[in-house]
Formats: structure tokens, sequence, C-alpha cells
């Protein structure tokens, strides 16, 4: 079996084929993407303009109106490279699922197998990296980047600050003074004049829609109305159009007469495995995020360090190298990725309950 059957170009196509888990953030909300030849990831924020066309006589020269102008922000971003080893030794050993005993598989197949598998893992934490970092960008407005060998830096996207809402005391979801429709109208208002487009989902965590649909308004509202004869309530057959097996779910439609309003509801629950093996949530459960479509969320990769991949910006490069004595086998793949939501004011963040109940 030759080494060089395992060439970067095979190694990709093993990467293509290998399904990928969930990437609710990823899919939803960057849907383009742009790589960087150089260390750092720049981008440009933009404020738009809403000013009136001014009044001038027709017989007079057109009023020059002044640029806003804009800010750049760079960032190196943190560089991925899991690593695994291909050990020839356990290449004589059966396999799971292999028949008990001497095993149904030959070496050298088992040695394919473990590639395999090395690669898909190894694209799977990349891309749960990924998605964690669009997941902390949009729900935040900013990511913490740390790392072992990596100084802790902040990535902050510059959200307006009154877009993300921790609610206290009786104003808090479930209490006294609760108003769940109000604030999340509040922040839908101040998320259309900062971004100048419209907020059309609520994705929730468990704990803030149970609080949520217990609000008699949010009942009327989700109840009140039908799709195809069928009730728009959280427990209808409308719930169904989640993707099985997926950590989301979609729950209703909050809409008010001859549709305006509409917002999607969606709930969210899945965690991840954090460098300790500790599972943490993306989104705590009783958080509440809107987004709309103009988030314009972009998938930026910067170069590749490395003279193999000949120094050019790539989403992954994977590589496979020897070591002679003992004979061992190393596969990895690198990355230099950073998800930016170029408007990032078009979404915001509901902390609608500490857990704490009164």
């Amino acid at each position: 079996m030759a080494f060089d059957l395992y060439g970067t170009a095979d190694m990709l196509d093993v990467l293509r084929v290998v399904p990928v888990e969930s990437t609710y953030w990823l899919d939803n909300w960057f849907n383009s993407a742009r790589q960087f030849e150089t260390a750092e990831i720049m981008f440009d924020k933009l404020r738009t303009s809403r000013r009136l066309a001014p009044f001038v006589s027709p017989v007079v020269q057109g009023r020059v109106m002044r640029s806003r102008g804009f800010e750049t922000l760079s960032f190196a971003p943190a560089y991925v490279k899991p690593k695994h080893i291909v050990d020839p030794n356990r290449m004589f050993t059966r396999r799971p699922g292999e028949v008990p005993g001497l095993g149904s598989s030959s070496p050298g197949a088992r040695w394919d197998a473990a590639v395999a598998e090395n690669l898909a893992e190894e694209r799977e934490t990349i891309n749960r990296r990924e998605n964690w970092m669009a997941a902390m960008s949009v729900i935040h407005g900013r990511v913490t980047v740390t790392g072992e060998d990596y100084p802790t830096q902040v990535v902050d996207f510059r959200r307006n600050a009154g877009l993300t809402r921790v609610l206290t005391g009786t104003a808090r979801w479930g209490e006294s003074a609760a108003d769940p429709l109000a604030d999340v109208n509040e922040l839908r208002t101040l998320a259309f004049k900062e971004s100048g487009a419209p907020i059309s989902r609520l994705t929730m965590g468990l704990g803030a829609f149970d609080l949520f649909y217990a609000d008699d308004k949010v009942q009327s509202l989700l109840k009140g109305q039908e799709i195809g004869n069928v009730p728009r309530t959280s427990d209808s057959t409308l719930s169904a159009l989640g993707s099985p097996g997926q950590p989301f779910e979609f729950r209703g439609i909050l809409q008010g007469a001859n549709g305006q309003g509409r917002l999607e509801v969606y709930t969210y629950n899945e965690q991840y495995e954090d460098e300790d093996d500790v599972t943490q949530d993306y989104m705590d459960t009783y958080s509440v995020v809107g987004t709309g479509t103009n988030v314009r969320g972009v998938r930026c990769y910067g170069a590749i360090r490395d003279k193999r991949a000949g120094l050019q910006a790539l989403p992954l490069f994977p590589k496979m190298w020897d070591q002679e004595d003992p004979s061992l086998t190393y596969t990895m793949t690198q990355s230099a990725l950073l998800p930016v939501p170029t408007n990032v004011d078009n979404s915001f963040h509901i902390v609608t309950h500490d857990g704490d109940f009164g």
C-alpha cells in the first residue's frame, strides 16, 4: 500500500463526503465565504445613513452630501489544527463491528478506515468550532478566543449595546411584571432602527420558551389563527417541521392581522464539550435571540501557514506525514477561521431569567 495514495486531493475528497452534524448558526446566517491571503482578516463596519435629500432651487447646483465613512476592523484568526496518529500496530486487531476472533478486514482496509475516521473527526471538530464562533457572534455580538497556546482576545463586532438586555427583578419572564411581547417588540424596533432590516425569527432556549408560552397574550396570538385548518400552536403538527434528530424545532408563528409583524419561533438546545470534556450549552436555556435575514454573515478564512498548502487561504487543509522510528503516521487538518456578521445589529439577545424564581 503506497503512502502517496493519501495526497491532499484524496483527503479533501474524504472530507467532502463526511456528513456534518447540525450547524444551526452557520447555515442560517452565514451563507457566503471569503478567503484572505493575509495574516489578518479585515472587515469594514459601515453605518447606514437615513438623511433626507435636501431641498434646493431647481436652478441652483445640487448640494454635496457628506459621507459618514466607515470603520475597518482587523483580527488575526485563531489557528485550529486537530491532529491524530495512525498506528500500524493497531491494524492487526479487530475493529468495532468486525466478526469476533480474527476479524473480517485486512490490515490495509483497517488502515484506510482509520485515516477516514481521523479526517472525519478533525473536520467535525473544526465545523463545531466554526458553528460555536458563529453562535457567539450572533448571540453576544462578540467572540472570545482563547486557548492553551493562544492569548485571550475578544473579537467585538460592535453591536449596539441596547440590543443585549438582561431582565431583572419582577420584569423577568414568569414574574409579576413580566411582559414578553413588549420586551420582544422593543428590541425588534431598536434592531430595525440600527440595521435597517426587520427581525423575523426568535430562537429560544427551552426554559425561555416555557415562560414565553405561559403568557396569556402569547398564547392568544399562537392559538388565535390557523394555517391550512391547523391551529398554530406549539403542540400542533407545525412543530414537526424541525429536522428529525436536530437540536432545533419550529414551534409556531407570531403575527398580527393580515400577516403583519410575522415572527417565526424556534427552540434550540444544543451542547458541546469544552477543552476539559465538560458539556456546555451553546445558548443559555433562558436566552432569546432575535435575528433577521440581513445579518449578512460571512465565513472568513485566513491563510494556511503551511508550505505544503502553498500558504494559500483555504477553508480546510488536511495533510499526512510519516515518522520512521517508531513507525507512525500522522493526520492533521488546519484552518484559520472567523465567521463575521457584517450587519450584527440585525440581531438581539434577551436574558429572560436567571433561574432563581421568587
